[in-house]
């Protein structure tokens, strides 16, 4: 397989960008918008037919198990099935959200409720190429046991710095061993976006598990 332009985040950008700038309209051009994202030449007729021939399909009807930046695919009312481009969490970059030709951020599942489609999954590879490669797993350091909000011991900044590249504490707010209330913040606002992974189970969690220390370090580089 050949190497596409663009993948991942660079994939994700370009359709962002399309956005608020679209270099044309995407009207019922769905596979060439995805394929644009990577920079992928022609090659499928249409989405049904790239599912299709995809060599490496994942089947699923999990919308938060697709990884960014994939390609993943509907079977829907039309003859030609719909394709968009996966940004993670359950949400994607589809054509023809927000008005007709125009790209737009939805999630999955509710792109599927709107237009009584059938997620079918996600791919590898488009038009023959490999545009979706797994990146390698992240290096999780130890879970320092008896981390907690208020102590500092064990110190807190390495959870600081990570909460930084994950973009939930600002990089402006000073390091420091002690738990206090920006990192408290930090933690309650990843609970917040990955409830899944709270450790107290409460409302607003501000204290970090083992389970949501290793999600964090999966977030930021």
């Amino acid at each position: 397989m050949s190497t596409p332009t663009r993948t991942g985040t660079k994939a994700i950008a370009w359709a962002k960008a399309q956005t608020t700038q679209p270099s044309r309209s995407w009207h019922n051009l769905c596979l060439m918008f995805v394929r644009s994202c990577y920079g992928v030449a022609a090659r499928e007729p249409n989405a049904k037919r790239a599912w299709e021939t995809a060599r490496k399909q994942h089947k699923t009807t999990d919308a938060d198990s697709i990884p960014a930046g994939a390609p993943v695919f509907w079977k829907t009312r039309t003859a030609n099935w719909h394709i968009a481009l996966s940004v993670g969490d359950g949400y994607c970059y589809s054509s023809d959200v927000g008005g007709r030709g125009k790209i737009g951020k939805i999630g999955i599942g509710a792109l599927s409720r709107a237009w009584g489609a059938t997620l079918l999954g996600w791919s590898e590879d488009l038009n023959g190429v490999t545009v979706y490669t797994k990146p390698a797993k992240p290096k999780v350091p130890p879970y320092p046991v008896g981390i907690g909000p208020g102590k500092t011991k064990p110190s807190a900044r390495e959870l600081q710095q990570q909460l930084k590249r994950a973009g939930f504490m600002p990089k402006t707010v000073k390091e420091a061993d002690h738990y206090g209330p920006a990192t408290k913040a930090a933690v309650a606002r990843f609970h917040a976006k990955y409830p899944a992974y709270k450790s107290d189970g409460v409302g607003r969690d501000e204290r970090i598990g083992p389970k949501g220390w290793a999600k964090l370090w999966t977030l930021g580089g």
